[in-house]
């Protein structure tokens, strides 16, 4: 059995994972400015407010949305301080045009200055659902969930404290926060999870492999793609992935 507890940070409301801000930011950086500069036409954005937190959010919507439809929809965790800007770029470059081509609604709510998604603000996500659910019929009844990065910590928080919530988990990268939520993997049961790294990412790549293998050893469905020659900054095709997320849709509603 793999010992991850002394690896990953223990939780705290003030700290982010010891490798995750400055890298990621410092990949996008790099990208070009044009990735960000284009995403600013993203999808438009709502505000929810509960329990004293203000969370704006991006809700991307297929061409001619049916509101009588049921759509599969995809929960966005945001890389970085996982702004308005992260969502905007994480839109951009992975979820927002695959999106729309296929027919599904994603959701990518921005935490508020100094807060993040697993930490605290990510038990107020099960109430952005729903109110998300009052306008949009919800495929199966249950989400997808994908995050980058830091949205890759806060999707395994999130999932392992509300597993009945989704159906799939894509992280890319991501590795359980804490020991918490290490834990907490055995309620993933019936849960896909697929892992992203890239190769150089010396640290994430090791724990991508730790997080796998204690998946592995718990008898959950997981797979994990190190992508050759790539940073913290994965270039996926956003096909593929749409291909992967399709297949963990319910089998009558897949194409």
């Amino acid at each position: 059995m793999p010992h991850l507890t002394g690896r990953f940070p223990p939780r705290s409301s003030g700290t982010r994972h010891p490798f995750c801000n400055a890298r990621l930011l410092l990949g996008l950086a790099l990208l070009g400015s044009q990735v960000l500069a284009a995403a600013a036409h993203a999808a438009g954005y709502h505000q929810f407010i509960h329990n004293g937190h203000t969370i704006d959010y991006a809700l991307v919507l297929p061409d001619h949305f049916d509101k009588s439809k049921a759509y599969p929809v995809l929960l966005a965790l945001p890389p970085g301080d996982q702004s308005r800007q992260m969502v905007e770029a994480g839109l951009n470059f992975y979820w927002e045009a695959e999106a729309k081509r296929r027919g599904w609604v994603v959701i990518s709510p921005a935490a508020p200055s100094g807060e993040n998604f697993y930490t605290g603000l990510e038990q107020e996500l099960p109430h952005l659902l729903d109110e998300v659910a009052q306008s949009v019929r919800v495929e199966g009844g249950k989400v997808h969930l994908a995050g980058i990065s830091n949205g890759g910590l806060s999707a395994y928080r999130v999932i392992t404290e509300f597993p009945d919530r989704f159906l799939s988990l894509t992280v890319l990268p991501g590795v359980p926060p804490d020991a918490r939520a290490l834990a907490a993997l055995k309620d993933l049961k019936g849960i896909p999870v697929a892992a992203f790294v890239g190769g150089d990412d010396t640290e994430w790549a090791r724990g991508s492999r730790e997080a796998s293998q204690e998946l592995d050893r718990l008898g959950i469905q997981n797979t994990l793609t190190i992508v050759p020659g790539s940073g913290h900054v994965i270039r996926l095709d956003p096909g593929k992935l749409f291909d992967l997320l399709d297949q963990t849709r319910p089998h009558t509603a897949a194409h």
